[in-house]
């Protein structure tokens, strides 16, 4: 007699059953990363590019304050290093993120809109917390970027490229028959 054929102590089930439940639960484990990654997708994605794009405008921004800020005033080199971090930000967030496929020239000003809102405010507050709040201008720019994430999240997702999208779903229910009014 071996250990298979010995009497099972507190019901538990042979040990024949074992592998098929847990492989079943195994996979249903395993799919609730899988259907939140799905149906959180943009988000997840947005939050990725979007570390990348945060890194990128601070970086050209840091490297144009470190080179220029000694000839140059400070909210200037915020103008200057604007057009680069945010030409970067439509590339990756058009084609990774929101996958948007309307047209440039109609999603390009939406998306610089939404950032030239998000740098007026910068512009009129850095000057603020920097007489305000104990650090540098390094600390209070990565500061204000943090918020700057969150804002412009809501910004493209409803506004740069979320009126390409639902004019999209529009146009497919759409019937353009005679009967439905069409033209």
């Amino acid at each position: 007699m071996d250990a298979r054929d010995a009497p099972r102590i507190g019901g538990s089930p042979p040990a024949t059953l074992t592998p098929v439940v847990s492989v079943s639960r195994s996979r249903a484990i395993a799919a609730r990363p899988v259907a939140l990654v799905r149906r959180r997708r943009e988000q997840i994605l947005y939050l990725v590019f979007g570390g990348w794009n945060t890194l990128f405008g601070y970086g050209v921004w840091a490297l144009l304050q470190y080179a220029l800020g000694e000839r140059l005033p400070y909210l200037a080199i915020v103008v200057l290093s604007w057009p680069i971090a945010v030409l970067n930000a439509y590339v990756v967030y058009r084609y990774f993120v929101f996958r948007s496929r309307g047209p440039i020239l109609r999603e390009f000003p939406r998306f610089s809109l939404v950032y030239l809102a998000t740098l007026l405010v910068n512009l009129a507050l850095l000057p603020v917390a920097l007489r305000v709040l104990p650090f540098s201008i390094y600390v209070v720019q990565a500061l204000f970027l943090a918020v700057v994430v969150v804002c412009s999240y809501l910004g493209h997702r409803y506004f740069s490229f979320g009126g390409t999208r639902r004019t999209r779903v529009d146009d497919a229910t759409l019937d353009d028959g005679p009967a439905a009014g069409g033209v």
